[in-house]
C-alpha cells in the first residue's frame, strides 16, 4: 500500500466516524441493552414483551416524528404533551356527545392542525421564538383540557372505537401500525418531496434558502402544521389504548420526543436528521423504560434514570459535534500537509532545474575556454 493510498483511506475513516456515531448511536445502545436484559430477565425477549414496548411507545413515536420535522427546520415544539391531551379530550367528548367516531376524529385532527398553525404563525410571522410560543401553548392547552372536562376523564366511548384499536394485523396491534404508517409518510415527505428538501434548506441556513427563492415563512408554518397533525395521530393512538380522554395525560411527552429525536442523531440546531433515526431513538427510550420495569425499579428512580437519558441525549449531540470538528480539523490539516508537500516538490524541482542550468553554464564556459586556448596555441604555432 502506497503512502498516498493510506492517506486517502485514513481521510475516509475520519469523515466516516462522526456519521457512524450519528446514525448508529441509538441502535448500538438498544442492541447492548437488549443483550444485557436478555440475560437479566427471561421475559424481555418474549413476543408479548416486545410488542408491549412497541405499543407503549406508539404515541411517543407519532409525536417524535412531528418533532423531527420541526427540529430539522431549526425550531422547537414544547406544546406537544398538552396539545396531545387536549386532542384526546376533545375527540372523546365529541364522540360521546354525538355518538360518532368520525366527528371525534375530525375534531381531534382539527385541534392538532390548529395548534400547529398557531405555533407556526406566531413563530414565523410575528417572529416570536418558537421556545416561547410553544411554551405558552403548553400552558393554554393543558388549561383548556381541564376546563372542558372539569378535571375529569371522558369515558363511555363508542364500542367500535375500542374494537378497532384492539385489533391486530400480522400479529401487531393497530396503534403500532398507525405509528409506522405515519413514520413512512413523513419519511417520504422529508426524503422524496420538494417540500422536504426545503425543510432541510431552511433548517441548515434560512438566509441562504431565502436568497435561493424559498418562502421561509411558509415552510416554517407548514412544518408546524405537520407537527400538529402528527400530535393528533399520537393523541388518537393514546386514546385508543386507554379508551378514555384524560386532561392530565402525556405529561412531558415533548421532552421525551426531543430526547428521542436527538438520541436518534438529528441535529438539535437544524438542517440534518431523518425519521428512521428518530424511530431508533424512540425504541431506545422504550427499551430503557421497559427494562426498568422488568428490574422492579421504583417509579421515582425511573424518573431519575429517564432524566439521565435526557442528559445522555444532549451529551451524544455534543459528542457528534466534537467528532465533526475533529474530522474537519484533521481534513484541513491533511490538506495543508498535501499543499506543503506539493510546494516542497515544486521547490525541489526548481532547485534541480537551477542546478542543471548552472552545470550547463559551467560546461559551456569550459568549452569556450578550451576553444580560446586551442585558438591561441594555433596562432603561436
Amino acid at each position: 500500500m502506497t503512502e498516498a493510498t493510506a492517506a486517502i483511506g485514513w481521510k475516509k475513516i475520519r469523515v466516516a466516524i462522526p456519521r457512524v456515531v450519528e446514525a448508529g448511536f441509538a441502535i448500538f445502545v438498544v442492541v447492548v441493552l437488549g443483550a444485557v436484559m436478555s440475560v437479566k430477565s427471561d421475559v424481555f425477549l418474549t413476543t408479548g414483551n416486545l410488542q408491549n414496548i412497541l405499543l407503549q411507545t406508539s404515541f411517543l413515536a407519532c409525536a417524535a416524528f412531528g418533532m423531527t420535522l420541526v427540529i430539522i427546520a431549526a425550531e422547537l415544539d414544547l406544546s406537544q404533551g398538552s396539545v396531545l391531551a387536549l386532542i384526546g379530550v376533545v375527540a372523546a367528548e365529541t364522540m360521546v356527545r354525538n355518538n360518532s367516531i368520525v366527528l371525534g376524529l375530525l375534531a381531534g385532527a382539527g385541534v392538532g392542525i390548529a395548534a400547529g398553525l398557531f405555533n407556526g404563525l406566531v413563530t414565523a410571522v410575528l417572529k416570536v421564538p418558537s421556545f416561547i410560543t410553544t411554551l405558552g401553548l403548553l400552558i393554554m392547552a393543558r388549561g383548556l383540557a381541564r376546563e372542558i372536562t372539569a378535571g375529569n376523564t371522558v369515558g363511555n366511548l363508542p364500542g367500535g372505537w375500542k374494537a378497532w384499536w384492539s385489533g391486530e394485523f400480522i400479529g401487531l396491534r393497530m396503534p403500532i401500525w398507525v405509528a409506522l404508517g405515519l413514520g413512512v409518510l413523513y419519511h417520504v415527505i422529508l426524503r422524496y418531496s420538494r417540500f422536504g428538501l426545503r425543510i432541510y434548506a431552511v433548517g441548515g441556513n434560512a438566509e441562504a434558502a431565502r436568497r435561493a427563492g424559498i418562502n421561509v415563512t411558509r415552510v416554517r408554518v407548514l412544518t408546524f402544521v405537520l407537527g400538529g397533525f402528527a400530535v393528533a395521530i399520537g393523541g388518537f393512538t393514546l386514546l385508543g389504548r386507554v379508551n378514555v380522554g384524560q386532561p392530565n395525560a402525556a405529561v412531558l411527552t415533548e421532552l421525551y420526543a426531543v430526547a428521542a429525536v436527538v438520541l436518534g442523531g438529528t441535529n438539535l440546531f437544524g438542517g440534518r436528521g431523518s425519521i428512521p433515526r428518530t424511530l431508533a431513538g424512540v425504541l431506545l427510550i422504550g427499551v430503557i423504560r421497559n427494562s426498568l420495569n422488568l428490574l422492579n425499579v421504583s417509579s421515582n428512580m425511573q424518573d431519575v434514570w429517564l432524566g439521565v437519558v435526557f442528559v445522555l441525549a444532549m451529551t451524544s449531540q455534543f459528542l457528534r459535534r466534537y467528532l465533526e470538528r475533529w474530522a474537519n480539523r484533521s481534513e484541513d490539516t491533511a490538506i495543508e500537509e498535501e499543499v506543503e508537500h506539493e510546494l516542497d516538490e515544486e521547490r525541489r524541482a526548481i532547485e534541480l532545474a537551477e542546478e542543471s542550468a548552472r552545470s550547463g553554464e559551467q560546461e559551456l564556459q569550459g568549452a569556450e575556454q578550451a576553444e580560446r586556448s586551442a585558438g591561441s596555441t594555433s596562432e603561436q604555432t
